[in-house]
């Protein structure tokens, strides 16, 4: 029996190839990509709206039944509104709000207040008293510093019961 045995010559490397160098560069690279975009995305959380809808949230879960309870007794009332902001000038708007009871007679001697809300800039709210021009009928100016989307949240306490809604609102010159 016969063995034969091949051997492949294999040449002898001089050392790494050229590009092999730049292999520990491809690591420090995608590290700076990766620490750059976590430095962006860090920056722009803390410089954006934070999204806290309440400053006492605990509290409020806490009297959430007492939240439901006032909604329905506040529907039982049927107490209704209808908000219009209209005559922007001179970033400033004239806020309208007609307060009806059941059966779309006006509500008179309310002490209704407004706050204008933006929902991306907690920086914009602004709290404002609305006067009685009319019968049922309540109205102010208001800054308003960017136009668009807005809310506008109504609290009005009338006859010892007290009202809250609020609405969505478009402003625009």
């Amino acid at each position: 029996m016969t063995t034969t045995t091949t051997t492949n010559s294999i040449p002898a490397s001089s050392g790494p190839r050229k590009s092999d160098r730049w292999i520990p560069w491809y690591f420090v690279g995608g590290f700076a990509v990766m620490l750059f975009a976590n430095v962006c995305l860090i920056v722009f959380s803390q410089t954006s709206w934070v999204g806290l809808v309440s400053d006492h949230a605990f509290e409020d879960g806490n009297s959430y039944n007492q939240a439901l309870s006032d909604a329905r007794a506040q529907a039982e009332l049927g107490w209704r509104t209808k908000v219009t902001v209209a005559g922007v000038m001179n970033n400033e708007a004239t806020i309208t709000v007609l307060f009806r009871d059941k059966v779309q007679e006006p509500i008179s001697g309310a002490k209704m207040e407004a706050v204008l809300m933006r929902n991306d800039r907690d920086d914009m709210d602004e709290k404002i008293m609305l006067d009685e021009i009319s019968p049922g009928e309540y109205r102010t100016r208001a800054k308003v510093p960017v136009y668009g989307n807005w809310k506008l949240r109504i609290v009005a306490h009338a006859q010892n019961h007290d009202y809250q809604v609020v609405e969505d609102v478009l402003i625009k010159q």
